[in-house]
């Protein structure tokens, strides 16, 4: 029988929490040693090293990661992101809002990182979080937190049997989202082909001949928190990136500040991201349906006004979401990567569309919105199952650390079946 007992984190590592180095943004080069930051492990995994950025060595050899040290965010939201660092990531070096625990010998490393992907970890790490601006848990605290933990030998089964159905459950997301990625692309394909029809059967005419206004909104300081009942709050610049307007993608504007009437969002509005860290999501496009916020329009959104004889915006939308149309909008985008990118007006207003009258726009719309439907309800029932394995994998890890069963004797095979 596995014997189990209760120790702090500290007791299975070789020290009790090594922060990283603070090194002003200035002094990043282009080369050099990668510096991992809290951004750079948010998903569980690196992000690609073209995205990351570079120091030109470390002040001492404390600051080398080897394989098999796990590190964990002292901030952010929330706080108590991890990463175990591999072979290939050996000589990395770490950024100050991030402290490394080094297992000892003696102790599976995997199985100190399933510790703290566990919800009973995680739960202790939200409820003790010291909120200021942001939440903060420094490396004494994560040295502390309790849990219990079998023999060496009892933490290898645990961390294989999790290795194994944790890569099943990500075989099977990694499926989930490029189905959904799949239905996306397959709806574009066919509004850019009725798109090319309605060109070449009726001719073009460029998007200021419909237009009334083009306008940015205002962006003030926000408070990091949607708005209240009552409240004012103010989109932000992903609120359009899915294709449609989603209203909780705000923030609250401060209590005291006095909103600006004229960037009130209206039902029907049509909304276009004007900036963005992606040039794949500058341009995207939105309507605002069933408002039930005092929304303001930001200064990272457009607001389309089109001369209600001659375009609905609905029609607009669709045509706006071709092939041709967004290469148009990526070629225009000025700025380099990340939130400089910006899409001038004179580029949104040069964008061809098919000349077709209001009212042949209404047929085609009625047509095409069966499609979008259609589409909406396939990538919910995906991202609802994306959800479920998600909570199924982390269901699965604190199960497993915790001794709730016994991986020796578990069917892995019927673990993840019917996810």
């Amino acid at each position: 029988m596995t014997t189990w007992r209760t120790v702090r984190l500290k007791n299975l590592c070789l020290d009790s929490g090594q922060y990283g180095m603070n090194i002003p943004s200035e002094k990043y080069t282009e080369s050099g040693v990668r510096l991992l930051r809290t951004t750079d492990i948010s998903s569980g995994t690196l992000t690609p090293a073209e995205d990351g950025v570079f120091v030109s060595g470390c002040e001492s050899d404390r600051f080398a990661l080897e394989e098999g040290d796990l590190l964990l965010s002292r901030s952010g939201t929330p706080p108590g992101q991890s990463y175990l660092a591999r072979r290939e990531d050996r000589g990395l070096t770490f950024a100050g809002y991030l402290v490394r625990f080094r297992p000892a010998n003696g102790v599976d490393p995997r199985f100190i990182s399933y510790i703290a992907r566990s919800a009973p970890f995680q739960h202790k790490i939200l409820s003790e979080s010291v909120a200021s601006t942001i939440q903060n848990f420094n490396a004494e605290r994560y040295a502390n937190i309790e849990f219990r933990a079998p023999a060496h030998s009892e933490q290898v089964r645990i961390s294989n049997f999790l290795d194994s159905e944790t890569s099943r459950i990500d075989r099977l997301t990694s499926m989930r989202v490029h189905q959904s990625q799949l239905l996306t692309d397959r709806l574009v394909s066919h509004l850019s082909s009725v798109y090319q029809q309605l060109c070449e059967k009726n001719g073009t005419v460029r998007l200021r001949h419909l237009l009334v206004r083009i306008e940015q909104g205002w962006s003030p300081q926000c408070e990091s928190r949607p708005a209240d009942e009552g409240e004012w709050g103010v989109i932000k610049a992903g609120c359009v990136n899915s294709g449609s307007f989603d209203p909780a993608e705000h923030k609250a504007l401060p209590v005291g500040t006095a909103p600006r009437p004229e960037y009130a969002l209206r039902e029907g509005d049509l909304l276009m991201s004007r900036a963005s860290g992606s040039r794949d999501l500058i341009g995207s496009i939105g309507i605002v349906r069933g408002l039930e916020r005092k929304l303001l329009l930001s200064d990272k959104i457009y607001r389309l006004t089109l001369d209600k004889m001659l375009g609905a915006p609905a029609f607009v939308s669709h045509m706006l979401r071709s092939h041709a149309v967004r290469e148009h909008i990526k070629m225009g985008v000025s700025g380099g990567e990340g939130m400089a990118n910006n899409l001038p007006t004179a580029v949104v207003k040069d964008c061809l569309l098919p000349k077709v009258n209001v009212t042949a726009q209404a047929t085609i719309v009625k047509q095409l919105d069966q499609g979008v439907a259609a589409e909406k309800r396939s990538h919910h029932a995906l991202q609802r199952s994306i959800r479920l394995l998600a909570e199924r994998r982390q269901a699965l890890i604190t199960a497993a650390v915790t001794g709730q069963f016994d991986v020796s004797t578990a069917s892995g095979r019927n673990v993840t079946d019917g996810v």
